[in-house]
């Protein structure tokens, strides 16, 4: 009699295992083809692309700062490493899915497939690439004053889009949490005996940043806003904020930013332990 009841027991056990994965496979199938047209609307594959390369010159360049003229051969493989697109790919699929909000994004993901969805990353792209060169900065800003002193309502409509993706807020906490990771990885990658900096002195630091930072980022964010959208047309725009004002815009604006900050605090991360440890090395 006893074994009668502990076959049936796992017979169950077994019946609801299968149960449950007979009806998650289908949820989870359906998840993924929506996150592949979500990672295609948005081209993030241009996107992470792009962030690599940005990495690499900022890593490149914080060398340079150190003192060190000459890029090893090592150094370029480990920034590679550090701010993969493959790796920040598999990252994103794999975040997104387990956040489970992409039926909830169906919408966004729609207005991205749209004529304007599609102007709007194409152009978010090209201003990201042109904004590294110093010239296109400078017409950033002529845009921007221009828009200012001769187009306010326009300007006006620019800053609510902003205001409603959060875009100064986001890219300022984005790049003091990145801020901090660095450090925490610089300062626990070295020898026990050089552990000088504790967590509380680095964040005192970090804050002490703060304006600075709140400048920065809001100049920027304005500069790649005129350039971004400089060629749109006051419908357009419209039809731009109405879509950040609605609950799926909002939530697709949300998960990225929530998904790309882990990330960009962990390249951050381990950015500070492989300067630590060149450090050590006595490479920079």
């Amino acid at each position: 009699m006893p074994y009668y009841f502990c076959n049936t027991f796992f017979k169950k056990i077994i019946i609801q295992i299968f149960l449950i994965i007979f009806l998650t496979l289908p949820t989870l199938a359906t998840e993924k083809v929506e996150i592949n047209r979500l990672y295609q609307a948005l081209n993030l594959k241009g996107l992470f692309q792009e962030l690599q390369e940005e990495g690499i010159i900022a890593g490149t360049e914080m060398l340079k700062d150190g003192g060190q003229s000459q890029q090893s051969q090592a150094w370029v493989i480990t920034l590679k490493e550090i701010y993969s697109a493959e790796s920040l790919e598999e990252f994103f699929k794999s975040e997104l899915l387990k956040l489970n909000v992409v039926e909830k994004m169906v919408n966004a993901i729609n207005f991205y497939e749209t004529p304007l969805g599609k102007k709007l990353i194409k152009d978010e792209l090209i201003t990201r690439r042109a904004l590294k060169n110093e010239s296109k900065k400078i017409q950033a800003k002529k845009i921007l004053n221009q828009l200012k002193y001769f187009k306010p309502n326009r300007l006006k409509l620019y800053q609510k889009i902003i205001e409603e993706n959060n875009y100064i807020e986001d890219n300022i906490s984005s790049s003091m949490n990145s801020n901090l990771a660095f450090y925490q990885g610089y300062s626990l990658s070295l020898p026990s005996d050089k552990q000088g900096l504790l967590e509380a002195e680095i964040i005192s630091k970090i804050w002490k940043n703060e304006n600075e930072t709140r400048e920065r980022m809001t100049e920027w964010v304005l500069g790649f806003t005129a350039f971004t959208f400089k060629d749109l047309t006051s419908k357009e725009l419209n039809l731009y904020l109405e879509f950040s004002e609605s609950t799926s815009g909002k939530l697709l604006n949300n998960s990225i930013n929530y998904i790309l900050d882990k990330a960009f605090e962990d390249q951050s991360y381990k950015l500070g332990q492989a300067f630590a440890i060149l450090s050590e090395q006595g490479g920079a």
